[in-house]
């Protein structure tokens, strides 16, 4: 199947999927990812994102899952899906690059490791992309499970 007959079946299944989650869908989109192979958004804005997204971003997160594994199934090939909801990934984004920013200034001043609060592992990603563009500090994720966290150290 080609590129754009499979996200066109992504598309299907992505609206079928929140039709029976009762939200209506505005605008929906899938495209694929440069960076990553066999790897696509699925972008859509609702009315009332907040139901989607949940505290955190962990009902977007589980969504993310639950389609993965709806589109697992109904394709024959492996894919990974990034699910966004009216750009809340661009909007986290940024609010993380600001925060670790300014947290990675903080371990440099400081002389010592600052710790971020608990993340889900795209969040973690983002965190140690941005912290590996700063000079001076490094990053490694502590912690298990739910309390693994990203923790800033300046370097020697």
């Amino acid at each position: 199947m080609d590129n754009k007959k499979r996200n066109e079946k992504i598309l299907k299944l992505t609206c079928e999927l929140l039709e029976k989650m009762n939200f209506e869908v505005e605008k929906a989109f899938v495209e694929d990812l440069d960076d990553e192979e066999n790897q696509v958004l699925v972008g859509i804005t609702v009315a009332n994102p907040a139901g989607l997204i949940g505290f955190r971003g962990r009902n977007l997160a589980a969504i993310q899952l639950v389609l993965s594994l709806i589109v697992r199934s109904q394709i024959d090939e492996s894919v990974r899906v990034l699910f966004d909801v009216n750009n809340y990934r661009n909007e986290q984004k940024v609010r993380l690059e600001g925060m670790v920013r300014s947290l990675a200034e903080k371990a440099i001043k400081a002389g010592s490791p600052v710790s971020l609060a608990n993340m889900s592992s795209y969040e973690r990603r983002i965190c140690h992309m941005i912290i590996a563009e700063i000079e001076g500090v490094e990053s490694e994720s502590e912690g298990e499970g739910e309390e693994r966290h990203v923790v800033i150290k300046p370097k020697n």
